[in-house]
């Protein structure tokens, strides 16, 4: 057998990876919004404590920034987290629009880390890991392995999220 007659493990395991990729950061996102949609009382009615609480810790531009802007619309800004992370989960767990919900996942992530006060360097940081994967999934093209996205490319092939 000559080294053109068989498929080198690089050409596969590197996408296989990716789906695996995928679907975990899909998983933790579907695990993170329906933890929100369950309990006696909505994510909405405890956000307010819980942006209060974490804002003593944040960025003291994002602090500002959830005083005035996310604070005053709790309801919105829940109802607008769970959608997100919902999205992203359906997104990367299914691999339809792929770009589209890791692009999203980077976005909720970054902004989980400045609520908390973290930054990409600290060890405890697992948002930062999810960051990374949301990035390279972004520019793997990971849905178009075993995803929806492989039929979408084919059939709109200049649309830039898949």
């Amino acid at each position: 057998m000559t080294v053109s007659e068989s498929t080198p493990p690089t050409s596969t395991v590197p996408r296989t990876l990716l789906v695996i990729l995928r679907v975990y950061l899909g998983i933790i996102f579907l695990i993170a919004a329906v933890s929100k949609l369950g309990g006696d009382t909505g994510f909405g009615d405890r956000l307010p404590m819980i942006l209060e609480r974490m804002s003593e810790s944040s960025h003291g531009w994002y602090a500002r920034l959830l005083h005035s802007v996310v604070l005053p619309r709790t309801g919105l800004f829940g109802g607008l987290v769970i959608l997100g992370e919902l999205t992203v989960a359906l997104s990367l767990i299914f691999g339809a629009a792929t770009r589209l919900g890791a692009g999203l996942a980077m976005f909720l992530v970054l902004n989980y880390m400045m609520m908390k006060g973290a930054w990409f360097w600290m060890p405890s940081s697992n948002d930062a890991a999810f960051f990374f994967i949301g990035l390279v999934l972004l520019l793997g093209s990971a849905g178009r392995h075993f995803g929806v996205d492989r039929w979408l490319v084919e059939r709109w092939p200049r649309v830039p999220l898949w």
